[in-house]
């Protein structure tokens, strides 16, 4: 790969998204000139959700790449398949975004001028003025708050000014975190950077959060009791 044309490369973590790719990325491929340098596909599909990319690959501008991994190989979860695409990125930027679409791809522009501010990271969220949550649906939605509620409680002082600390959608400037230091499980790898790294100088985007474009939620009881446990770990390592 030659020099990349943008600063961010975008970490998409992705698990039978095949219906969705195409739209996500023509929608990236309209962001102003400098802003995406490269996506990288971290997939853990069973369904040709990396056909689908590698097809599309050479339409757009900017660098594509796909790192499927393979039953058994799929450590960590989605938040693992995350910090495998922050090993492999190249951007001084680093950002990470859903494949349904629930998360518009123009707002990582907006994301992405903020950080220039002298930021280390910048969370979208869907609790600020400019927020929304309609696209979560209720019986999630009452879940993402009690689960916040908990996080925050759990950690008042290293998620001060974090609404969203569940958010799945921010830009972080790769000089400031090391992956290693990472123990990523289940979904909320925002969370576990906020917590595993202090001090990091923060702001807030508002973003709506969209209906799903295509296919099935991820989210389940299973994520759910995931999620408990990994708040525990962290909080017992604080």
């Amino acid at each position: 790969m030659g020099e990349m044309a943008g600063a961010v490369s975008l970490i998409v973590p992705t698990r039978n998204e095949a219906g969705n790719v195409s739209e996500l990325l023509v929608r990236l491929g309209r962001l102003p000139a400098g802003v995406l340098g490269e996506v990288i596909f971290v997939d853990d599909s069973d369904d040709n959700t990396p056909a689908a990319i590698a097809y599309l690959a050479g339409s757009v501008d900017f660098d594509v790449a796909v790192v499927h991994r393979e039953p058994g190989m799929r450590t960590g979860g989605l938040s693992g398949a995350v910090v495998e695409g922050f090993r492999r990125a190249r951007g001084p930027w680093l950002g990470v975004m859903d494949a349904d679409l629930q998360h518009p791809p123009e707002v990582l522009a907006e994301l992405f001028a903020t950080g220039q501010t002298g930021l280390d990271i910048v969370c979208a969220t869907r609790n600020v003025t400019g927020g929304g949550r309609d696209g979560l649906g209720a019986a999630r939605d009452v879940i993402s708050k009690s689960f916040t509620a908990f996080a925050r409680r759990a950690f008042p002082r290293r998620l001060r000014g974090v609404s969203d600390p569940m958010s799945g959608f921010f830009l972080v400037r790769r000089s400031v975190l090391d992956p290693e230091t990472l123990r990523p499980t289940g979904f909320k790898i925002l969370l576990e950077i906020l917590v595993r790294t202090p001090g990091l100088r923060r702001a807030e985007v508002g973003y709506e959060f969209a209906p799903r474009h295509a296919g099935d939620s991820k989210a389940s009881l299973r994520e759910g009791v995931t999620y408990l446990r990994h708040l525990a770990r962290l909080r017992l390592a604080a």
